[in-house]
Order: C-alpha cells, then sequence, then structure tokens
C-alpha cells in the first residue's frame, strides 16, 4: 500500500497528508486526514493504542485541524468524512491490520520530513 504523502496538500504549506488524486475513488474519505499537526510522535501514539486495543473495546480517533474520525477495534477500523454529517456508515473500512500498516507508512513519512 503505497500513498503519496505530501507536505503541501493542495498547494497549502505545511498541512501534512495524503494527495486528493492519488487516491482511489473508494478511498476519496482519505483525504481528510490532512492536518498541520501531524507529527511522527502522534502517528505513533496512535499506533500504540491501537496495539493495546483488548476484545470489546475500541479506539477513537478525530483528527484535529482534519475531518476524519478513525474508529477501530481488534479487527476492523472505520474511517468517517466528518464532511458527511448525514452518513451513519462509514466511508472506508479496512482491516486494523491494513489500517496499522497505513499509519506506519505515513509515520515514516513524517520522520523523513522532520516531523
Amino acid at each position: 500500500m503505497k500513498y503519496k504523502f505530501s507536505t503541501k496538500v493542495f498547494g497549502q504549506e505545511g498541512i501534512y497528508g495524503i494527495e486528493y488524486d492519488s487516491l482511489p475513488n473508494n478511498e476519496k474519505a482519505l483525504f481528510e486526514i490532512n492536518s498541520h499537526i501531524w507529527t511522527s510522535e502522534e502517528v505513533q501514539s496512535m499506533l500504540d493504542e491501537i496495539n493495546s486495543i483488548t476484545t470489546g473495546n475500541d479506539f477513537e480517533y478525530s483528527v484535529e485541524g482534519g475531518h476524519l474520525l478513525i474508529v477501530s477495534d481488534k479487527e476492523e477500523t472505520h474511517l468517517f468524512n466528518l464532511l458527511n454529517r448525514s452518513q451513519k456508515k462509514a466511508d472506508i473500512i479496512w482491516s486494523t491490520e491494513k489500517f496499522i500498516q497505513f499509519l506506519k507508512e505515513f509515520k515514516e513519512f513524517l520522520i523523513r520530513e522532520g516531523k
């Protein structure tokens, strides 16, 4: 899984995330992960929390400065575009393993960028 990560999403300096045009149509909601607050430490904190999920519990994270709600349990991660307020179903449902891999790649990108 390789995404086109960027430090200038839509030309806005200091916004870390994914280029919209690089996303497949069924994953466009992932664009809302873009934010100015991302650091490798923030992503590592998310990874630590997701890895510590126990059965019957879940992890919920709302991207500060972005519009993405992430809800993970041990098996699945649901991603919600918060700009679509009327929607009750997740925009993207991945295995939690796939989401962890995505976060690891995003963290590597942030480290390369000095974040």
